[in-house]
């Protein structure tokens, strides 16, 4: 009898519905914009975000959505609600999507709107409920023990 994979935030190769909670900030290089728009759309998990050895989030590849998402990479980035992504399906987190992997600002908190730093435009962020809704392939996940992964979020600051 083959063993079912569940198919969590942080495996590799999950793609992961994004549904934004609130109106989207769009920012370009000189200037900004607030747009009304909670449709979901979907990524593809490629890697993990992380300093040093502390976990923060997930990125990849935006695959399907709203035409303003195309071609750009998702980046989730955790929240001060000690989510364990290596378990969960579903939860929320912050996002950022723009033409790179974010990095990290140390002058706030990664789960503060401020705490990573997008190299590009557009930069478009919010709030959302994130799940997995299937994968293209059953990777490893990302974010394990013995990769310093530390789910006790007061380590993570």
């Amino acid at each position: 009898m083959e063993k079912e994979v569940k198919i969590v935030l942080a495996t590799k190769g999950a793609l992961v519905e994004v549904t934004p909670w609130d109106s989207l900030t769009v920012t370009h290089e000189d200037s900004y914009e607030m747009i009304d728009d909670r449709t979901p759309f979907v990524f593809r998990v490629e890697g993990k975000l992380e300093d040093g050895q502390l976990f923060y989030g997930l990125y990849g590849p935006v695959v399907s959505g709203p035409e303003r998402y195309h071609g750009l990479i998702c980046n989730i980035i955790l929240r001060a609600d000690e989510s364990d992504w290596r378990k969960t399906t579903q939860c929320v987190a912050n996002f950022v999507v723009g033409p790179s992997v974010v990095s990290r600002n140390h002058r706030h908190d990664f789960y503060h709107p401020d705490g990573v730093t997008m190299l590009g435009f557009p930069c478009i962020s919010r709030f959302a409920e994130i799940s997995v809704v299937s994968a293209e392939s059953a990777g490893e996940v990302l974010g394990t023990d013995d990769d310093g992964f530390d789910n006790n979020i007061s380590n993570r600051r």
